[in-house]
């Protein structure tokens, strides 16, 4: 089952053409995956890094683009995990406008120590977390 978020298109985020100017939608997924935290493991994102010291920067993204957000839509995001490996992970974020599609966008991350800035194991409350929304 998807991790399922809404956010509001905000005019900051539209571009001269009046539309997201698409590297808002990477923003708005990675939005979503710190939002995951507190909503699903009952830690925030902030915890988790600065305290617990285990970061998830992106490795790889790919992108498939249907039709534009603007200015004043709801862009309702469902976040899946596809794929875990020991220190990966490879969400889909699926975004729609309405009912419709709008977006797919495939979000490789890895689990590293901040400090170090080295990949290590995902920890099993995350792991566990993450389990339960895969597909």
């Amino acid at each position: 089952m998807a991790h399922v978020q809404t956010l509001l298109v905000r005019f900051e985020d539209v571009d001269y053409a009046r539309v997201v100017f698409f590297p808002r939608l990477l923003e708005y997924c990675h939005r979503v995956f710190e939002d995951f935290f507190p909503a699903q493991l009952g830690v925030s994102y902030a915890e988790m890094v600065a305290q617990r010291k285990i970061g998830f920067p992106v490795v790889s993204s790919k992108a498939d683009f249907r039709f534009p957000f603007r200015f004043g839509d709801e862009c309702r995001i469902a976040m899946e995990v596809l794929r875990m490996g020991e220190a990966s992970v490879t969400n889909r974020f699926r975004l729609f406008r309405g009912g419709a599609l709008a977006a797919e966008i495939e979000i490789v991350v890895a689990c590293v120590d901040v400090d170090a800035f080295r990949a290590r194991p995902i920890p099993d409350d995350v792991r566990r977390g993450l389990e339960a929304h895969r597909v």
